[in-house]
């Protein structure tokens, strides 16, 4: 398959458990809970910041465990938020950390 396929069926399934879990979150408040992005940014994914501000570096694995704790949905919000940006974060770096956990640390 074509890395372009493949990019469109990762986008409709992450598109569909966002769909599916702004559903199960709207009594919670959001997808990150009763949390905001901000907040987990700076205490739940703070020990990813040099990975998420330099692709080169590579995520510790404490970065990679607190990664696996937040939901799909609540790191979309947080690497989509302005948060990020406020902090110097470039979402284009912040976004790859999952994949980089994955063949770090799995």
């Amino acid at each position: 398959m074509s890395k372009f396929v493949c990019f469109v069926l990762l986008l409709i399934a992450v598109s569909a458990v966002v769909a599916e879990s702004r559903l199960e979150n709207d009594d919670k408040g959001g997808p990150c809970g009763k949390f905001s992005t901000l907040r987990i940014l700076t205490h739940k994914l703070r020990h990813c910041e040099k990975a998420a501000r330099n692709y080169n570096v590579p995520p510790s694995a404490q970065c990679c465990r607190d990664v696996k704790d937040v939901s799909i949905p609540c790191l979309h919000a947080v690497f989509c938020s302005d948060a990020l940006k406020q902090v110097g974060v470039d979402p284009k770096i912040a976004i790859t950390i999952p994949w980089r956990c994955h063949h770090v640390h799995y």
